[in-house]
């Protein structure tokens, strides 16, 4: 793989991501944080599709930021879909007592009785 196949990739990523969160009801951003989101997803697009680039080239520095940008919406997604489901699995495989009371709870999810 060279840097521009990852580069254009990471993009894609990075795209996918601010799109993902301009339409998710789960993102609760207001008004300028979709604007925000938007302009992301649509200059990700730009340089994944077209040769220019934003800041930096093909470089060492520009493809760390956008794969760590890429990252950082990976988590992101998985941290206002899933987080909530999987800490609740951990509190109940690990038998965690802290979590196991806690009353902030989300709805749904059931956990093991104290």
């Amino acid at each position: 793989m060279n840097l521009e196949l990852i580069n254009s990739v990471a993009c894609g990523l990075i795209a996918l991501w601010a799109t993902w969160c301009v339409l998710s009801g789960k993102v609760r951003d207001g008004i300028l944080g979709k604007l925000i989101y938007s302009t992301i997803a649509i200059t990700g697009f730009v340089v994944m599709v077209g040769s220019q680039n934003i800041f930096f080239g093909p470089t060492t520095a520009g493809l760390t930021l956008h794969v760590s940008l890429a990252l950082a919406g990976a988590r992101h997604i998985f941290m206002v879909t899933y987080w909530q489901a999987v800490k609740a699995w951990l509190c109940k495989t690990l038998n965690c007592e802290h979590c196991m009371g806690c009353p902030k709870a989300p709805e749904g999810i059931e956990r093991r009785k104290q």
